[in-house]
């Protein structure tokens, strides 16, 4: 259970850049060729936004039981720094979610429902890929701003400030691609800890409620795999892009177009949550 929630949270990560809640997907039929594409370039002010149409979480451990569904409006990547080995990518965007969490604090549970409204919250915070295969370092995230918040037993929801965040900690990068990519690609999942530092506080820092996730992958081979390429339609356009997915089981499916040098769609499909998401607009060139 623990995995599959941190994977629903790399995805979300990752895809606060997304996409689309009405975009047309056509698929064609492409002979093998000769074909790869290398990793991209980016530069500064390189960005990207994507609208994820939806994103859930349904995560329960014990008496700790966290479930939220919304959505991402104009969430953008805009590369900030290219001086080092990495690219550092600061993160924005508005949510609109509701929730409903039970905290458990000693032997008694606090139980907080909600509603965010994109208007007067927003997402910060920054993406570190490498730029030799744009494999992911590090990332952070932090949802700041007025929730109608209802903590039991009052019976109505007063608006209050919240402050989400989360911070992950990975020993070694997480392989989003293998560059170069082409048809009948393959490559592995290696042995991989992830410990996720996650804050969820409120009313004016009088709740603060620490909660840390932590897994341990183990080497699995032929994790992701390019099978076909496709042409996408998304919000941005129409693009030739890699179809690249889990080998095994249908948990999640992107979509790389060398045209714009990132993902374009993305479908991950996990027990404790998921994340729908297409690229709307990109200054890439």
């Amino acid at each position: 259970m623990r995995k599959n929630v941190i994977i629903s949270l790399l995805a979300l990560m990752l895809v606060i850049p997304s996409f689309i809640a009405t975009a047309e997907t056509t698929e064609k039929s492409n002979p093998i060729i000769i074909q790869s594409d290398d990793v991209p370039i980016w530069e500064v002010g390189d960005s990207w936004t994507f609208f994820v149409s939806e994103f859930t979480v349904n995560y329960t451990y014990g008496d700790l039981n966290i479930v939220m569904d919304g959505q991402i409006d104009d969430f953008k990547w805009t590369v900030s720094d290219t001086s080092g080995s990495s690219y550092i990518v600061d993160i924005t965007g508005k949510v609109s979610a509701t929730f409903a969490c039970a905290f458990p604090i000693g032997d008694n549970v606090l139980n907080v429902n909600g509603d965010i409204n994109p208007a007067r919250n927003k997402i910060t915070g920054k993406i570190v890929l490498t730029k030799s295969n744009l494999e992911i370092e590090d990332f952070n995230a932090e949802i700041k701003g007025i929730a109608s918040v209802q903590i039991e037993p009052l019976p109505i929801k007063l608006p209050l400030p919240i402050k989400i965040t989360a911070d992950a900690d990975l020993s070694t990068v997480f392989p989003l691609f293998n560059f170069p990519l082409h048809l009948l690609k393959f490559w592995n999942m290696p042995d991989l800890d992830i410990t996720m530092y996650t804050t969820f506080g409120g009313m004016f820092g009088i709740i603060k409620i620490p909660i840390t996730f932590y897994v341990s992958y183990a080497w699995m081979p032929l994790a992701f795999s390019i099978l076909v390429q496709e042409s996408i339609t998304v919000p941005a356009g129409t693009y030739d892009a890699w179809r690249i997915q889990s080998l095994i089981g249908d948990y999640f499916v992107y979509y790389y177009a060398a045209e714009v040098g990132n993902l374009i769609k993305i479908d991950v499909n996990m027990p404790s949550g998921g994340i729908q998401a297409e690229l709307i607009d990109t200054n890439f060139s």
